[in-house]
């Protein structure tokens, strides 16, 4: 099918309905039509025309079978920005957002060197007066806290093995879990779920949640949620909701490309 013609051209003044467009059109791999498009944008279908050839001359969309769908150069453009997002500074505005819709404080964390621990690189911290006290450099263990639990639950398996095998494990209170059976069956349960959840493991009277976040490469580090036990036990759902979304939302701008890790 021919894509429908006019002697007009888009303006300067219209990049921002052209950006509107990508959007759009990146929301729906099936593509969109013109009277969809036309509807969508509130705009004639005149000028939404002229719009699309702009895009399809340009090769940032394509035209085929009556519907518009994103083109080469739109894919070559949203990897050169992908490639240039740097972790975990491209990861603040979702972590503040997480921060702010839970009243928590939010981190983000990655395996430390040396591989006995993990360290928190980013914040976004609580403004209550009982809140999660943490600071970014700080280390935590990887056997006793969310976020080292979520790492092992998607490291690979010879890490996690040589970890389990050379770690001693410290009662760090009441409700800490220091038996390597037990522990690998807490990282079968955070696989199995895709959150990892402590309550008083490592400190007494917090909770923590925290969630993966992947990039193309695979793990690239965690999203970790502290609470004191009693607000945790008030809105656990919501909370534990809040995280996994935020972590995946971070794992798409850092270019994920699949959830299913191999162990």
């Amino acid at each position: 099918m021919t894509e429908p013609k006019t002697a007009q051209h888009a303006t300067p003044r219209s990049a921002d309905r052209l950006l509107a467009i990508l959007e759009m059109l990146a929301e729906d791999d099936k593509g969109m039509t013109l009277a969809v498009l036309s509807r969508r944008m509130e705009t004639p279908k005149s000028s939404v025309l002229n719009l699309m050839r702009a895009l399809t001359q340009s090769g940032y969309a394509e035209y085929s079978n009556g519907v518009y769908r994103l083109a080469g150069r739109s894919f070559s453009l949203a990897s050169a920005i992908v490639a240039r997002r740097r972790f975990p500074e491209a990861a603040l505005p979702t972590l503040h957002r997480l921060a702010e819709r839970t009243q928590e404080t939010a981190m983000i964390c990655e395996l430390a060197p040396g591989g006995e621990e993990f360290s928190y690189i980013a914040k976004a911290e609580s403004n209550q007066a009982l809140r999660f006290a943490a600071t970014v450099g700080d280390r935590r263990p990887l056997y006793a806290t969310a976020g080292g639990l979520i790492l092992l639950a998607y490291l690979p398996k010879r890490f996690v093995d040589d970890y389990l095998s050379r770690t001693e494990f410290r009662k760090l209170t009441e409700h800490t879990v220091t038996d390597r059976a037990s522990i690998e069956a807490q990282l079968q349960e955070v696989r199995e779920r895709g959150y990892a959840l402590t309550i008083g493991a490592s400190t007494v009277g917090l909770a923590g949640i925290a969630a993966p976040i992947f990039g193309s490469g695979g793990l690239v580090g965690g999203v970790v949620l502290g609470v004191p036990v009693e607000r945790f036990k008030l809105n656990s759902e919501r909370l534990v909701a809040e995280t996994i979304a935020a972590a995946k939302e971070i794992s798409q701008v850092q270019g994920q490309i699949s959830e299913t890790q191999s162990l």
